[in-house]
């Protein structure tokens, strides 16, 4: 059973944790990333959490769309108020994964893996994707909107995407309550994103975590970034949440783009 999303649910258990969000709710909307960085421009992004039961018009990385069926996940967006000290932006999607692998874990023991540098997959399929997008104010950086879409229980899905992703419902059979799972998500980012110093270069051991918990450490993939496509071998993630592959021309490290599983 999976339980409805309630406003009123989400912020009575904000205010029980003492966490400093303020909610915008909606049953529907395009995307939680697109009205959050409205809110943003309209000078109201501090503290927000953009909630929505469904999204007509969910967005990917590299300007693909995210699927996003009326009542069946669970899509959020989380501001975050750039402080001036981060440079370690290349970390964010990875910061983001953890968290979302911290909670699944914490809730229904579920031992998802992180695939470089933003699905979270369990049994190798998609089961959650994560957009970070930075916001500019007077032509400065001033926030980072984090928009994560889980997929908790299979709604319709095209035929191309249904055999390629999962949910959380396929591995867990009791009751989900998506409020509970939406606070103990974005409790989880707060503590990588602003409590870990992780974006200010103080990585300690989040490396080692993300190593942990990777899909694709050892793995032949296809590189494909802005600029070129090319296959190599995943050796290891930079401390800047890069990551380290042996190509034909020598060891690289790639900060931008995405990569394809080959075996």
């Amino acid at each position: 059973m999976v339980r409805e999303l309630n406003e009123k649910n989400l912020i009575y258990q904000i205010r029980q944790y003492r966490m400093k969000r303020r909610v915008y709710y909606f049953d529907t909307l395009e995307s939680t990333n697109d009205t959050a960085k409205q809110l943003c421009a309209q000078n109201k992004g501090a503290g927000a959490l953009v909630v929505a039961d469904g999204q007509t018009a969910g967005k990917g990385r590299l300007g693909r769309s995210f699927c996003s069926p009326k009542g069946t996940g669970l899509y959020l967006s989380v501001v975050y108020e750039i402080r001036g000290s981060e440079k370690n932006f290349e970390l964010l999607s990875s910061l983001a994964g953890l968290a979302v692998h911290d909670a699944l874990y914490n809730l229904f023991d579920l031992k998802t893996n992180l695939k470089w540098p933003n699905d979270v997959l369990m049994d190798g399929k998609k089961m959650c994707g994560i957009l970070c997008e930075i916001v500019n104010i007077s032509n400065r950086p001033k926030y980072v909107v984090v928009g994560v879409g889980l997929n908790v229980q299979h709604g319709e899905f095209p035929d191309d995407v249904d055999g390629l992703i999962s949910a959380v419902s396929d591995f867990y059979e009791g009751e989900i309550d998506r409020n509970e799972l939406c606070i103990e998500l974005v409790q989880n980012m707060n503590r990588y994103i602003l409590r870990s110093n992780a974006l200010q270069g103080e990585v300690g051991d989040t490396i080692e975590r993300l190593k942990a918990c990777s899909a694709s450490l050892g793995k032949q993939v296809r590189v494909m970034t802005p600029e070129e496509n090319f296959d190599a071998r995943v050796l290891n993630i930079a401390p800047n949440g890069g990551l380290v592959v042996d190509t034909a021309e020598g060891e690289r490290t790639i900060t931008s783009g995405e990569i394809l599983h080959i075996r």
